[in-house]
C-alpha cells in the first residue's frame, strides 16, 4: 500500500528520453514521415499514449515513498503485481502513441534500439534486486512476468 508520492519516480526512463530527443533531432534535419496519418492511427496514438500516462501516474502512486532508483522494499501491488516493470511498460506505451500522432519515421526506426536498451537495463535492475532482497525477490520475480 502506497503511504505517499514521490515524484522522483515519475519522470521518463532515461532510454525512452535519449530516443525521443533523438527521433526529433533526426526528424528535424531529415524528415522521415511514415505517411500513415488518418484518423483511427491519430485516435490509436492517443489511446496509447493516455493509457502510457495512467500506467505511469498508477505505479508512481503504488510505489508511494519507496525510491524506486534505489528502494528500501520491494514494491509488489498495483501495477507491480502484473509488471515488474510496469514504469518502462508505460513509457513504452507513450513512446508508441508518439510514433502514431507524430507520424515519425525515425521513432518507428528507433523502436528496436528502445526495446534492447530497455531489456538491458532492467536486467541489470534485476540483478541489483536479487542481490539486495534476494529470496523475496526470487519469489517477486517468478510470480509476476517482467513486462507484461
Amino acid at each position: 500500500m502506497s503511504d505517499g508520492w514521490r515524484w522522483g519516480n515519475a519522470p521518463l526512463p532515461e532510454s525512452h528520453l535519449v530516443l525521443i530527443v533523438m527521433g526529433f533531432v533526426l526528424g528535424a534535419v531529415w524528415p522521415l514521415d511514415l505517411g500513415l496519418s488518418s484518423i483511427w492511427l491519430t485516435v490509436l496514438g492517443a489511446a496509447l499514449t493516455f493509457f502510457g500516462v495512467v500506467i505511469a501516474v498508477w505505479a508512481t502512486h503504488s510505489a508511494g515513498n519507496v525510491m524506486l532508483a534505489g528502494p528500501d522494499r520491494l514494491v509488489t501491488d498495483g501495477p507491480y503485481s502484473r509488471s515488474r516493470h510496469p514504469m518502462y511498460v508505460a513509457w513504452t506505451f507513450v513512446y508508441l502513441g508518439l510514433v502514431l500522432l507524430l507520424d515519425s519515421g525515425w521513432l518507428l526506426m528507433l523502436t528496436p534500439v528502445l526495446a534492447g536498451w530497455i531489456h538491458w537495463e532492467t536486467g541489470r535492475e534485476e540483478q541489483r534486486l536479487a542481490v539486495e532482497f534476494g529470496a523475496q525477490y526470487d519469489d517477486y520475480r517468478s510470480e509476476v512476468r517482467r513486462y507484461v
